[in-house]
């Protein structure tokens, strides 16, 4: 399911922008990345991720992500841990797993994040997850 068509969406405040790879939806704490059919991520990639959420959230940013994987692309994992290493804003990862295949990739980047990370079935369950996180609750409100 998008984020667009799902429950959150019309309750909570999110801005939406398009990047050339897909869809980033901003909120308060995290961030619902929802990348387009046969991408692949690699470092430009990356780049370009880390500039939207820089403008956004600013530099000195600690946020949560939802990759909703709602199309099939791939990722240079090995580049994935790495940004999240070098950037080290990332708390937590939930990924959403619409089949079996995704479910299984899933758990090799678990393996390898240096992160807190949870495979979910459900756009929904991921949000309950990371809003829920421990790190999130006691943030104060400008973060």
């Amino acid at each position: 399911m998008r984020f667009e068509n799902s429950n959150y969406y019309n309750i909570t405040d999110s801005k939406m922008v398009t990047l050339s790879i897909g869809d980033f939806y901003f909120l308060d704490s995290f961030c619902i990345a929802e990348i387009k059919e046969g991408v692949h991520i690699g470092t430009e990639e990356c780049q370009e991720i880390i500039i939207a959420l820089v403008d956004y959230y600013g530099e000195d940013l600690k946020i949560g992500f939802i990759s909703n994987r709602i199309n099939s692309f791939s990722i240079d994992l090995s580049q994935w841990v790495k940004f999240n290493i070098d950037y080290d804003f990332i708390i937590a990862i939930a990924i959403v797993c619409y089949n079996d295949l995704n479910f299984n990739i899933a758990t090799i980047e678990k393996e390898q994040s240096t992160c807190s990370t949870k495979r979910c079935y459900t756009l929904n369950q991921a949000i309950e997850w990371i809003t829920n996180l421990k790190e999130f609750k006691n943030m104060s409100p400008e973060c």
